[in-house]
């Protein structure tokens, strides 16, 4: 599991050590510093949620470093269909995203509106067509 210790209760394999895990995870504030510790050093993930996003994060940030600094992916990317997804969804919660999340998803590239990015990218286009037409821009 690469050095993290991730069990929910709804885990097939385990679930009694499940529904132990998502105990610790909701006695967090009053559990123990010396168990707190414990589990922290066995990499034990206290918010899967906050987890999920960084791995999906840190997924978009290698496709962003090999697609030229730019990290746009649609749910329909046949090749990342659930990374896709994730995208869609922090652009529906644009509004509500963590100030933080925002910065770091803008940080890497993120395409927060993909048709006004298209828009721009066109009109950038139609802007050196002009600039080499003696400023005409006619297509």
């Amino acid at each position: 599991n690469g050095g993290v210790a991730h069990v929910h209760q709804r885990d097939p394999e385990r679930p009694e050590l499940g529904r132990w895990c998502d105990n610790q995870r909701a006695r967090v504030g009053t559990l123990r510093p010396d168990r707190k510790a414990r589990l922290r050093k066995i990499g034990f993930v206290f918010d899967p949620l906050e987890a999920a996003w960084e791995q999906s994060f840190e997924e978009l940030r290698m496709v962003a470093a090999g697609n030229g600094g730019v990290a746009h992916v649609h749910q329909r990317d046949p090749e990342r269909p659930e990374l896709g997804r994730w995208c869609d969804n922090q652009r529906a919660r644009v509004g509500t995203l963590r100030p933080d999340r925002k910065a770091r998803l803008r940080k890497i590239g993120f395409v927060f509106d993909p048709l006004e990015a298209a828009w721009e990218q066109s009109f950038e286009e139609l802007r050196m067509v002009a600039a080499g037409n003696g400023g005409v821009a006619h297509v």
